[in-house]
């Protein structure tokens, strides 16, 4: 069959052998000549891949969740797949359930104003924020959303403030300290974005996380280019 075919055929069916037996055409092909209409239907086999992929992503994520809802590093791994699968309200129908059946869990709190932080719903996130916050003044988890929040509000200074107040209530986790390095650049602010991606190296390197250190070492030495 020809790489055509094969693209259609998985797009159609989703078998993974003509996914296997599509790619290497397409890299064939644009290894020869790389033209518009081969670059857009490789890009789309890829597409037609990726969320194949994330789907069968998210039924692990749900069979764990089954299997051990303690755990909530898989709720926030649920979260954003889909949102990649452009399913944002899934996830927040799952946990606006899960809330209303538990409305004084913190931790509930924290997974549904994540689902509307990645469905991009900024007010609804806020309204949680708060309402978890009022539960727990210094949960970590949910002042660096209400930084997420703020920043998408056009309040840089107090998004910066949240994540800096996140990581002193909780140094397990910088997530709040990516999050400066890139408004601090978006604000236009370079030197301090280069100083926090400093910062995060000297955390992975002080707990000797050497592979975590490889790309925000790269977004360094962009920055400083």
């Amino acid at each position: 069959m020809t790489k055509e075919e094969l693209l259609e055929r998985y797009e159609s069916l989703g078998n993974e052998e003509d996914f296997l037996a599509a790619r290497p055409l397409y890299e064939q092909a644009l290894a020869e000549r790389a033209d518009a209409r081969v670059l857009r239907d490789y890009g789309y086999l890829l597409q037609c891949h990726g969320s194949r992929e994330l789907r069968r992503a998210v039924d692990q994520y749900e069979r764990a969740i089954a299997l051990d809802p303690d755990d909530d590093t898989v709720s926030y791994q649920l979260i954003f797949a889909r949102a990649a699968l452009g399913e944002p309200e899934l996830a927040v129908d799952l946990y606006e359930q899960r809330l209303s059946a538990s409305p004084g869990d913190v931790r509930e709190h924290r997974f549904l104003a994540r689902a509307y932080l990645a469905a991009r719903a900024y007010d609804d996130a806020g309204r949680i924020v708060d309402a978890g916050l009022a539960l727990a003044p210094d949960d970590a988890a949910l002042v660096e959303a209400r930084g997420e929040v703020r920043a998408a509000s056009g309040d840089p200074e107090g998004a910066l403030a949240d994540w800096r107040r996140a990581l002193e209530l909780d140094d397990r986790s910088i997530s709040g300290l990516y999050s400066t390095a890139f408004l601090l650049e978006r604000e236009g602010r370079r030197a301090e974005a280069a100083s926090t991606w400093e910062a995060i190296i000297a955390w992975n390197e002080a707990r000797g996380y050497d592979l975590q250190i490889v790309w925000p070492r790269e977004m360094l030495e962009r920055l400083r280019s």
